[in-house]
């Protein structure tokens, strides 16, 4: 449990520096990408076609490995089994500023955000609804966009809090380096494995353009319980080349893979693995469908 997402920013304006230096490193990086033919934006690339068979492969690598784990209070990259993770209430998104967001900014932020948990609602079946600006209904899905100064002072709050949060959250908020561009830590039901109750996604404010959205598309995303990233995963925005952007139809067919009724949170590899070829089935003939409308 964290404080009210206003509690967390309130100390922020005394923090709110010059974050040129990190603007101009992610805009570069991603002009460096482009050039090179990376962050390609095509939703069914001709030069990765995948069947029914590579969908299984990938979803294992995807839903049921994970490249972090937490130990003694830090996250460490370390590929780890864990259980299938997933939600299955309804999921409240919370979209909160820092102050060195500018307004026009925000604006197009929550237009995008607007659009894509739609569609991930659609192909989830999940209840997914973002919240407007002062709803009285609870968040458990939180969207961060903040810059460096705002997430140090999120990570003093917190610290400094009577709530105990996760030491590993504290400490990606307080030194994520430049080369992280946007995270998501998810946090699971104690009565219930695998059972994902609350997400808290940071986006860092620094970021704009194509780098951005990317940042929305693979955060939320993985925040619904796909959460690792594989290099051997392709065409897929789950892996660390930045060879694409966006959501693919290929991760698309994941995610409906992992909300099939077959499947259910806390699931192992060994439990799910016969499961899966019927399920990926069923999912490439939705997408097919969903492309005839």
């Amino acid at each position: 449990m964290i404080p009210p997402a206003r509690a967390l920013l309130a100390a922020t304006s005394l923090l709110a520096g010059c974050a040129s230096s990190d603007r101009t490193y992610y805009s570069d990086l991603e002009r460096m990408l482009r050039g090179e033919g990376l962050m390609r934006t095509e939703a069914a690339p001709a030069d990765a076609p995948y069947t029914g068979a590579t969908l299984v492969e990938n979803f294992e690598r995807i839903a049921l490995y994970s490249e972090y784990a937490n130990e003694n209070g830090r996250f460490i990259t370390r590929r780890t089994a864990i259980p299938l993770s997933r939600w299955e209430g309804p999921v409240r998104v919370q979209a909160v500023f820092g102050d060195s967001v500018p307004r026009a900014q925000q604006r197009e932020d929550m237009a995008q955000l607007r659009r894509f948990t739609a569609r991930l609602a659609r192909v989830s079946a999940l209840d997914i609804a973002l919240l407007p600006p002062g709803a009285e209904e609870p968040a458990n899905f939180y969207v961060f966009y903040v810059d460096r100064a705002e997430r140090v002072a999120m990570a003093d709050m917190l610290d400094g809090s009577d709530i105990p949060p996760d030491p590993a959250v504290i400490d990606s908020l307080r030194h994520s380096p430049v080369s992280e561009i946007c995270y998501a830590n998810t946090f699971n039901s104690l009565d219930t494995p695998g059972l994902i109750n609350f997400a808290l996604i940071v986006i860092k404010g620094e970021t704009e353009g194509l780098m951005r959205l990317s940042c929305l598309h693979e955060e939320l995303t993985q925040a619904l319980g796909l959460g690792n990233d594989d290099p051997r995963v392709r065409p897929s925005i789950f892996n660390d080349d930045e060879e694409f952007a966006l959501l693919t139809r290929h991760d698309v067919a994941l995610l409906r893979m992992l909300y099939d009724p077959a499947l259910h949170p806390g699931m192992t590899l060994e439990e799910a693995r016969p499961l899966l070829p019927d399920i990926a089935g069923r999912a490439l003939a939705a997408e097919e469908a969903s492309l005839a409308d």
